[in-house]
């Protein structure tokens, strides 16, 4: 049986989970139906039954709301059964639950946004709870969302935004709601529809971002800068570096993944060592000079090493792999471990040796989500390898 404090606590969830605020325009007049009690129950468990109505009848709070059915029994005759409650208003719910206050800071919020933008508002009326949790920053954070209509895409740092009462962190805390006021209130013609995700809101909405940093180790002491083999500078530089009608000093290009195995790269002459991001190579992209070199790709011997492997051939089809060979797996047994979390999915762009030790280890043939990772790969086959790479034209 359900009972007076039951059925409020089923209210209270509900409240709390927000959806009287949702759907108040539609739901009210609210009917919560009470369980049915049956003739045989009646029979069986009469004074269960008579309990259980009295504790509704006496209930203060539920008591104004409650509505009856008739139920005749062949022994008991006509019984008034508890059947449903009924809350003609948001208002009458709210009262009931100790939500007065805070509907009517609903309300007036709603309105708030709605004198903004109507778009705003059926925001609003879809995240009731994030606008709740909002109620202090609101005004602020309207200024805010009118300043990005009022300028799009700035081509500024948001740290540069000049709004009073507005700061960096301000703006960061509210990122995820500005995203998604943004997308529905923006012109189309001011979003970048390549980049999505609020991780990517200054790209999206015209901001300048922090840049990404492209870190790479001179394997030639000849190709020193003032005497600084390893060095960072934003991706948008790295890919300046060289024009096309320049003489490339660099005839090869190591991509390594593991810090520690790039570090520790033999050096070679005219070469570097790319420090890897794993999937995160699309800021290379517009890279012109490398496909003038000999690119050399160097990750895990696992399912995920493969993928990133495909994924950055997509991105310089002449790239050739190293130590990512099933002789060096094999010839590393001692070193296997486990790969936690395995990639099944179809990488596009290798070639037939890879596929096949890809299939192999993505169907557990060898053993079950088996991984060699690169830095357990003996330091003479490292150096045996950068040699045949340097010997290959």
């Amino acid at each position: 049986m359900m009972y007076p404090q039951d059925v409020i606590r089923k209210l209270q969830t509900d409240w709390e989970r927000g959806y009287f605020y949702k759907h108040y325009r539609t739901c009210f007049p609210y009917d919560y139906r009470l369980p049915s009690v049956t003739s045989k129950q009646m029979t069986e468990n009469y004074d269960l039954i008579r309990t259980w109505i009295k504790s509704f009848k006496d209930h203060q709070k539920l008591s104004p709301f409650l509505c009856y059915k008739e139920v005749n029994h062949r022994l008991f005759g006509k019984n008034m059964i508890p059947d449903h409650l009924r809350f003609e208003s948001p208002e009458d719910l709210a009262l009931l639950l100790g939500k007065r206050r805070k509907w009517d800071e609903f309300i007036n919020l709603t309105e708030t946004v709605r004198r903004k933008d109507e778009r705003l508002y059926e925001w609003a009326m879809g995240h009731p709870i994030k606008l709740l949790e909002t109620s202090s920053d609101l005004d602020r954070l309207l200024l805010l969302w009118e300043w990005m209509i009022g300028h799009p895409r700035a081509g500024i740092y948001l740290r540069q935004i000049d709004v009073p009462m507005i700061d960096t962190k301000f703006t960061e805390k509210h990122k995820q709601i500005l995203y998604q006021w943004l997308n529905i209130t923006a012109d189309k013609n001011h979003i970048d529809e390549n980049h999505r995700g609020v991780a990517q809101f200054e790209r999206r909405f015209g901001f300048k971002d922090k840049p990404e940093l492209v870190r790479f180790r001179l394997l030639d002491p000849r190709l020193y800068y003032r005497g600084c083999e390893d060095i960072s500078i934003p991706s948008g530089q790295f890919c300046q570096l060289f024009q096309a009608d320049d003489t490339l000093p660099v005839e090869r290009v190591f991509v390594i993944e593991n810090d520690i195995c790039a570090l520790s790269f033999p050096n070679i002459e005219r070469s570097l060592v790319i420090f890897g991001r794993g999937y995160n190579f699309n800021h290379l992209k517009e890279c012109a000079w490398l496909n003038r070199t000999s690119i050399w790709y160097w990750g895990d011997i696992d399912t995920h090493g493969f993928s990133i492997l495909s994924q950055f051939r997509s991105l310089f089809p002449s790239t050739s792999s190293f130590l990512m060979d099933r002789k060096t797996l094999m010839d590393h047994q001692n070193s296997w471990g486990r790969e936690p979390k395995p990639f099944t999915g179809d990488p596009h762009h290798l070639n037939d040796d890879e596929r096949a030790l890809y299939q192999d280890l993505v169907s557990n043939t060898i053993r079950d989500n088996l991984r060699l990772e690169q830095e357990l790969i003996s330091y003479n086959r490292v150096q045996s390898a950068a040699e045949f790479c340097k010997d290959q034209v």
